[in-house]
């Protein structure tokens, strides 16, 4: 399967689908829970990129800045 949004291939591998490579985040639970289990654990994806995108004309909201920074440094906080 091929998408760019996490929940479209997560709903698409619990439905038995096909396999999905997905951030651990995003499968913890369906793996806790029994609806997932991984396969080819001897294979690793290269680390992606994570974009925050926001238009150049306009002044970043205090609270948009606030999550950037949140997830900038979660990210940071879980590479290995």
């Amino acid at each position: 399967m091929t998408s760019n949004h996490v929940e479209t291939l997560l709903y698409m591998a619990r439905q038995g689908h096909g396999i999905a490579c997905l951030p651990d985040f995003a499968v913890r639970q369906a793996l806790a829970d029994g609806a997932l289990a991984t396969v080819l654990d001897d294979w690793t994806s290269a680390s992606s990129t994570f974009w925050v995108l926001w238009p150049s004309n306009r002044q970043l909201l205090p609270r948009v800045r606030a999550f950037v920074d949140f997830r900038a440094e979660h990210l940071l906080a879980a590479t290995p």
